[in-house]
């Protein structure tokens, strides 16, 4: 049950990280990556958004003991994390169709969506962060009660490591998913260095986190940038589906940072899995539900192909 739930997680993540690397790269080249990176965010975010909901419903039906509990704890958190989707979803649904309107236009408002977008990263990675480590959750013996707390999440240079890990290894790839080879010897050294600080953010968390099997997400990102630099392995590593199923296998690789305990090693997840007629309940909706997604998933990148090919002008 938790792999299959992971699953539909990493696919989730992969589709965020890939938005998050075009929201990047729409903030420092917007004139000369606009065609590119909107041909693909635009039909997209629609589907990101699908799978987090996909994945909460299912998750709350494995877990119903676990949504609760981490609503209390990252209330604040996630009230920001909910505004700043809001904000994200109108932001890129208005600059669709607004050309020009007074001081707004369509510039400034697929700016805010990847300023939306980069901050909701950020909320979505310091709240993972502290599932994994536990760094920032606070608990009373007496009454028992939990609570997050910023300043105590930032005490800890994991903390910090880990969004800066990720921040590295986005900007390494943004060039590679986008196809903008000028920048991508570049910023293969963002790449490697973010995959060195994320496994020195791990080991600072817990050094049994960090075991052999951290090579495989390791190569797998590390992949993705060294086949950019070949003409034969580059058409397949800018196939957008190539490169989501690359990520989603990534995440998909760490589940060791969450499996078999989690919050700092310290809550096993198996003790909060359901049982009984839930659980059949749950398989089949995954699965048809899963379907499904995958249907429209598969619509939407070569929807997303399609645009990527079109002149610059026509995006």
């Amino acid at each position: 049950m938790f792999e299959v739930n992971y699953g539909v997680f990493s696919v989730f993540v992969a589709l965020l990280l890939t938005e998050v690397i075009g929201a990047v790269v729409l903030l420092l080249f917007y004139d000369a990556a606009r065609s590119k990176v909107l041909g693909y965010a635009v039909p997209i975010w629609e589907v990101t958004g699908t799978f987090a909901a996909f994945w909460v419903v299912t998750g709350d039906m494995a877990y119903p003991a676990l949504l609760v509990p981490v609503a209390s704890i990252f209330a604040a958190l996630l009230t920001v994390f909910l505004v700043l989707l809001v904000g994200r979803n109108v932001a890129i649904s208005f600059g669709e169709f607004v050309v020009k309107r007074k001081w707004l236009d369509a510039k400034k408002l697929y700016q805010g969506y990847a300023v939306s977008t980069v901050l909701l990263a950020v909320s979505a990675l310091i709240l993972l962060s502290a599932l994994v480590s536990g760094a920032g959750i606070l608990t009373n013996s007496s009454p028992l009660t939990a609570s997050f707390d910023l300043s105590a999440w930032a005490s800890s240079a994991g903390s910090w490591l880990f969004l800066l890990g990720t921040i590295l290894i986005a900007v390494g790839l943004a060039p590679v998913f986008f196809d903008i080879r000028p920048l991508a010897g570049k910023c293969f050294a963002f790449t490697l260095l973010g995959v060195l600080v994320s496994i020195l953010a791990y080991y600072e968390y817990s050094p049994s986190l960090v075991s052999a099997y951290v090579a495989i997400p390791a190569a797998l990102t590390l992949a993705a940038n060294l086949l950019y630099f070949s003409r034969r392995t580059a058409a397949v590593v800018v196939n957008k589906a190539v490169f989501v199923a690359v990520l989603a296998m990534v995440v998909f690789s760490l589940q060791g940072l969450v499996y078999p305990d989690f919050i700092g090693q310290s809550v096993p997840v198996d003790s909060l899995t359901t049982t009984g007629p839930m659980v059949s309940v749950f398989f089949t909706v995954t699965w048809v539900g899963g379907a499904l997604l995958a249907v429209m998933v598969g619509a939407y990148v070569y929807v997303a192909m399609r645009q990527s090919r079109l002149p610059a002008s026509a995006g």
